[in-house]
């Protein structure tokens, strides 16, 4: 693998309905993604992650996450960590970078509400 400087105007946001998503990290030589997560939108239901670990940076905003049923306030520069298995949703008014291992994959989360 060579370095590489990845431009911000190269990167393209997923509209996912409440969740905009930019990958920024994605491909099979890192065992781990980074993405861009805007909520713009409360998560309808709570879900867990069959076999990422997640780690939530506040880039900026303020909002909440309810993690096992309890609701947090969040703020720019709080860190949110999520095992696997962890039941977990956002609300809106977050931005987020988010870096999962082994590379989140949206079609092995499983939503619980």
């Amino acid at each position: 693998m060579e370095p590489r400087i990845i431009r911000a105007e190269e990167l393209k946001e997923k509209d996912f309905g409440a969740t905009k998503v930019t990958d920024i990290v994605d491909n099979e030589d890192f065992p781990f993604n980074i993405a861009k997560v805007r909520k713009v939108g409360d998560d309808i239901k709570a879900g867990y992650d069959k076999e990422s670990n997640v780690v939530y940076y506040v880039l900026e905003g303020k909002g909440k996450c309810v993690i096992k049923g309890k609701e947090y306030h969040l703020k720019k520069g709080d860190f949110v960590i999520y095992p696997k298995g962890t039941i977990y949703k956002h609300l809106k008014g977050l931005t987020l970078l988010a870096i999962a291992s082994p590379p989140f994959d949206r079609n092995k989360r499983v939503y619980v509400e």
